[in-house]
């Protein structure tokens, strides 16, 4: 992955995107190995993955710098109501159903604090995209690659407000990523 530009891209999505500032908390949903710690600064970290060996891997490695757990962020953290910054779930999406992210999203909801952001990092399927980005999509194991418009569909009713971004450069090869930016309105 480094010769595609991962190093670049995670660089420019924590920059550009996740903006993370000193002593903000982050949940990191679907945290894999935890390699995004070596982009942010100090904060109150929080990695949840599915993947035992991931977390294993993290926890060695990033233990000093965060918490890390295995478990599903929509069940096993309701008890942090209110408690984020932001919350992080990249390349995720794409390997859920449309119910399995609309029920994620309702649980990560409440574990925002006020103005906190869930910001999101997918694939997507783009009109009049170019070939190698088809090409590349049709080959990721992901089979829930959707349009914009399906991506925001999937925050209907949540009282989130949404910012959408789409880059076509982050690797070194023609591909385009969606970001969405939801921000919890305050009450």
């Amino acid at each position: 992955m480094f010769a595609l530009g991962t190093p670049r891209s995670k660089s420019r999505y924590v920059n550009e995107v996740l903006k993370p500032h000193p002593n903000m908390k982050m949940l990191d949903v679907g945290c894999g190995p935890g390699h995004i710690l070596d982009y942010l600064p100090p904060l109150e970290y929080t990695g949840i993955d599915l993947n035992r060996k991931h977390i294993a891997f993290a926890t060695e490695r990033y233990g000093n710098r965060g918490r890390f757990m295995v478990g599903n962020a929509a069940d096993d953290l309701k008890q942090e109501a209110g408690a984020f910054d932001i919350i992080n779930v990249s390349a995720l999406l794409h390997h859920m159903s449309d119910d399995e992210c609309t029920s994620l999203f309702r649980a990560l909801k409440p574990l925002l604090k006020p103005n906190g952001r869930i910001l999101t990092f997918d694939n997507v399927w783009l009109p009049k995209q170019r070939a190698i980005a088809k090409m590349i999509n049709s080959l990721d194991s992901g089979l829930n690659i959707r349009t914009p418009e399906s991506y925001i569909l999937l925050t209907d009713g949540l009282s989130l407000d949404v910012e959408t971004k789409v880059f076509h450069d982050l690797l070194r090869i023609p591909y385009d990523h969606f970001v969405m930016i939801l921000t919890n309105r305050s009450e």
